[in-house]
C-alpha cells in the first residue's frame, strides 16, 4: 500500500485541498467587506492563517518518506503512516467545508426590516 508515488499523491491532495480552502475564505473575506456579512471565526482563521497550513503536507510528506527508507521499520508502520495522511485529508476536507460553507448559514437578510414603511 505504501509507496513514493502513492504517498507523493496524498500530499498534492493536501496541498490541493488546503489551497482550495484558502482561496474560498479568501472570496468569502471579499464579499464580507463589500456587503457587511459577519464572516465566523473558522473563515477568519482560515483567511489570516490558511497559509501556514501548508506546512502540514510538507511535514507528513518528509516523516512518511522517511520511514519508507528505514529498514528497520516495519511495513505496518509503513501502512499506518500512510494511512495517517489519509485522515489528514479527509480532516483537512472536513475543516475546509465547514470553514467555508458555514458562511452560508450565517448570513441575515434582514427582510421586512425597513425603516421607510
Amino acid at each position: 500500500m505504501f509507496s513514493v508515488r502513492n504517498a507523493t499523491l496524498v500530499a498534492i491532495m493536501q496541498v490541493g485541498v488546503i489551497f482550495a480552502g484558502v482561496a474560498a475564505s479568501g472570496l468569502w473575506h471579499k464579499a464580507a467587506a463589500t456587503s457587511g456579512v459577519i464572516i465566523p471565526p473558522a473563515t477568519r482563521l482560515l483567511y489570516n492563517y490558511g497559509v501556514l497550513g501548508f506546512i502540514l503536507p510538507l511535514a507528513w510528506l518528509t516523516a512518511a518518506l522517511w520511514l519508507n527508507v528505514r529498514v528497520e521499520v516495519s511495513d505496518e508502520v509503513k501502512n499506518l503512516a500512510f494511512w495517517s495522511g489519509i485522515l489528514i485529508l479527509v480532516t483537512l476536507v472536513a475543516f475546509m467545508l465547514y470553514a467555508n460553507v458555514s458562511p452560508c448559514f450565517r448570513i441575515m437578510w434582514h427582510m421586512g426590516d425597513r425603516e421607510d414603511v
